[in-house]
């Protein structure tokens, strides 16, 4: 029978240490997870799970983004651990992708970074839009379409719903191969055209970023949508 006190001493040191440091610098890895775990599972050693499931899956973002069944093949992680581990990881993530107010559409590389870190983990195909305000920043986003393939389609009267609520200037649309290549395909290439020939007088169409398992791919730097402008 685990000594329960011994757990409780420990991890009031660990909440002690935490509070005079006021931050996680200089937390192993381990340690952060286990002090994560100290709210789900009160009353268990949770430095060992912790260890075992870093050991499984890598690091703690990863352990974040786990399937709950890939979790609850862990020793001492059950159904109820593993799903608020999964929900955790989603709030994480819609935090994440709410960063989108800094973020410089014209900037390549800002907004590679970015779009990166948006669908980072996630298994499904999914077709963004991004409103871009006067200033070149991203203002909004909006979940266009969720394929299960490395093929989406999209609702056009929701695009347009969309950018007029956002009063959009600009748009970027962007959309995940999640196990595969982040080269366009041609149906990727042929909607964007379409895209941006609805919008043409109206709404410019910045760019269209695939981010594949691979690399990131962007059609205004690979020369597609640039002969439109």
């Amino acid at each position: 029978m685990p000594d329960n006190s011994l757990h409780s001493g420990h991890r009031e040191r660990m909440r002690a240490r935490l509070r005079t440091q006021n931050d996680l610098e200089g937390f192993a890895e381990h340690e952060v997870l286990e002090m994560l775990l100290f709210g789900i599972l009160p009353r268990v050693n949770t430095n060992e799970i912790a260890h075992r499931l870093l050991k499984k899956f890598g690091n703690i973002r990863t352990v974040l983004t786990a399937p709950v069944t890939d979790l609850c093949q862990v020793q001492g992680v059950g159904v109820k651990c593993a799903e608020q581990l999964n929900f955790l990881g989603q709030v994480f993530r819609r935090a994440e992708r709410e960063s989108f107010l800094t973020v410089q559409a014209d900037d390549y590389n800002e907004l590679c970074v970015y779009l990166r870190n948006f669908f980072y983990g996630d298994r499904t195909e999914r077709l963004c839009a991004f409103s871009v305000n006067k200033s070149g920043r991203i203002s909004g986003c909006s979940v266009l379409s969720v394929g299960i393939s490395d093929k989406v389609c999209f609702n056009v009267e929701e695009l347009e719903r969309f950018l007029l609520y956002n009063h959009a200037d600009a748009l970027v649309l962007s959309h995940n191969h999640p196990f595969g290549r982040g080269d366009p395909s041609d149906e990727d290439i042929m909607m964007t055209r379409q895209i941006q020939a609805m919008l043409a007088g109206r709404i410019s169409l910045m760019d269209h970023v695939i981010v594949g398992a691979d690399k990131v791919c962007s059609m205004r730097m690979m020369g597609i949508l640039k002969a439109a402008d």
